[in-house]
């Protein structure tokens, strides 16, 4: 790794006019780039011969607005007209005009068919437009036009890392980077992969080759304040995260970052105020969700709290965290009586409970004819599972994804409503089909659901096996995939699986923990055993396992007793 990171080379001395901007221009250099061609205008180069190629350098620049003027009217000399359209296809898309997008990208094709470049944006369009399959045939295109193409390189990877995970990603990125050495963009890309994959020391490596060639490029400031904050250098990720540009610091990854290190620099309110925003951008993020609710109670928020999520709270889907903050909350209030429910429930957490999300649409509005796309066809079949007429849901969502058979969101949905119908084999073949696009978290989480319906534990344990082994960080994943383990006995695996999970965001799961303090008594760490069962205790004291768990591992004989008639008390209610 850090020879290939060494034998990035130093960009090439400049050239003096024409040649010296495509040079710009190839290490993504836009404004030399334009100054090289204004100077060449000046000396009196038409406008078309030129267009194409200021319209990238205003692109590479994010100026949409002079990229327009250049690429706009499709005026291009016949050498760069291929350039020209694909430019202009690459503009529509980012301006999210995907039609006008693909007519740019067929003028393109007409004439240069074998451009590997032009085969990743059209693949790229596909992606977007919800063609998934289409896109990653049009990637093998580009690397069948040119094996050795480091934008195809460089797709393939985003669509492996997609479909298998950041790990798997990591060989097609440095393939692409031993083709082009001095690309910024992907030596970022690579970095941010190697991060996800926990690969810290090696992201940093090559953050800081990205910084020596271009030290104000939009992402770095982003990418480091992430790894740091991984590392626990708060201070340090707020100071790297603030240094970010604005279109950066707006996204909903920063708005994430940002809020989580308030969070542990204990500023509270700002944290729940970055949350809300979040929120309101992803409602169904149950993760933010968590996040809100945390820093709203610890800003001594917890009339809003109870306000605004107690209802979230009361669903079967929530989680066992969310209901004993509002629980907690209402304590504080006074209201125990409603309190008392929440906590209960919370003691009794169901890890594989799949329900149907709530629809954001009202059920009069939902008419399957009129829906304008996939966001309000999401929104009819969940309303149809809500109120369990699952076999209109069944039919709505297999029509849809023959509709769009290319579509991995079109299978999950199908997916979901076989599962809600009962139909676990059918589910997992839409899910498996899904899972061939984009494999997350909340995909596998109901894949794993639709196996243990078929009543096949081995097949869930292989999918939670394949997708953590691809580089996944998820705490619940790796906490599902460690009560498995436990089950088969394979104890010193379950423990590495567990402190994994709470590695990575589950030091407030008293499951996890429960579990975790098995496996240290399994693995004759009574100490270790006495540590997690406290603190799983500490979390949620009505808790079965958390009460079991520590009735088993102290030394206290008195304290056991107690705890085994608490035990008994809690679980038979």
């Amino acid at each position: 790794m850090a020879a290939l990171l060494a034998s990035c080379s130093a960009r090439e001395e400049q050239k003096p006019g024409f040649e010296a901007a495509r040079v710009a221009l190839a290490g993504g250099d836009g404004l030399t780039a334009e100054n090289r061609l204004n100077a060449l205008l000046e000396q009196g180069h038409g406008a078309p011969e030129l267009a194409a190629y200021l319209g990238e350098a205003a692109l590479q620049q994010d100026d949409l607005a002079k990229a327009r003027r250049w690429l706009g009217d499709g005026t291009f000399s016949p050498s760069t007209a291929a350039l020209g359209f694909r430019m202009l296809g690459q503009l529509e898309m980012r301006e999210d005009r995907l039609a006008a997008a693909g007519a740019a990208f067929d003028r393109a094709l007409r004439a240069d068919p074998q451009n590997a470049e032009l085969w990743v944006d059209i693949g790229r369009l596909r992606y977007r437009g919800g063609e998934q399959v289409q896109a990653i045939a049009a990637a093998e295109r580009a690397l069948a036009v040119d094996p050795g193409n480091s934008a195809a390189l460089r797709f393939r990877a985003q669509l492996v890392r997609d479909s298998q995970g950041p790990r798997h990603a990591i060989p097609w990125l440095e393939t692409a980077l031993e083709a082009t050495p001095g690309d910024v963009g992907l030596l970022t890309d690579y970095a941010a992969t190697l991060g996800d994959a926990g690969e810290a020391a090696e992201a940093l490596a090559a953050l800081r080759r990205a910084s020596e060639l271009s030290p104000h490029a939009p992402r770095l400031a982003f990418l480091n304040a992430v790894i740091a904050a991984r590392a626990g250098e708060f201070d340090l990720a707020r100071s790297l995260l603030m240094r970010a540009p604005t279109t950066e610091i707006e996204t909903p990854a920063a708005l994430l970052l940002s809020g989580i290190l308030d969070l542990e620099l204990g500023q509270y309110a700002s944290a729940a105020q970055t949350f809300d925003r979040l929120a309101q951008i992803q409602p169904d993020n149950q993760r933010v969700v968590r996040l809100l609710a945390r820093s709203l109670m610890l800003s001594g928020g917890e009339r809003e709290l109870v306000a605004r999520l107690a209802e979230r709270a009361a669903e079967p889907r929530a989680s066992p965290y969310l209901k004993t903050l509002v629980g907690r909350a209402l304590e504080t209030l006074d209201r125990r009586q409603d309190a008392a429910v929440l906590l209960d429930a919370a003691a009794r957490p169901s890890v594989s409970a799949i329900t149907p999300l709530p629809s954001r649409t009202r059920p009069e509005a939902l008419r399957f004819d009129h829906l304008a796309h996939g966001a309000d066809l999401r929104d009819f079949v969940r309303e149809y599972l809500r109120t369990g007429q699952t076999d209109r849901a069944v039919a709505e969502a297999g029509r849809f994804a023959r509709q769009h058979a290319g579509s991995g969101d079109a299978q999950a949905l199908l997916g979901d409503a076989l599962l809600a119908a009962g139909e676990g084999e059918r589910a997992t073949r839409a899910y498996l089909r899904a899972a061939q696009i984009r494999r997350d978290w909340p995909l596998i989480r109901r894949l794993v659901a639709a196996h243990m319906m078929e009543d096949d534990a081995e097949a869930a344990r292989n999918a939670l096996e394949r997708y953590l082994s691809g580089g996944a960080s998820e705490a619940s994943a790796a906490g599902f995939y460690g009560g498995l383990l436990a089950e088969r006995g394979e104890f010193a695996s379950a423990a590495a699986v567990l402190d994994s999970a709470l590695d990575h965001g589950a030091r407030s799961d008293p499951a996890i923990l429960a579990l975790r303090s098995e496996m240290a008594a399994q693995l004759g760490d009574d100490a270790g055993a006495r540590q997690f069962a406290w603190r799983a205790y500490k979390l949620q004291p009505l808790f079965p396992p958390a009460i079991r768990a520590l009735a088993r591992v102290t030394e206290d004989q008195a304290l056991a007793a107690r705890l085994e008639d608490k035990y008994e008390k809690v679980n038979n209610r």
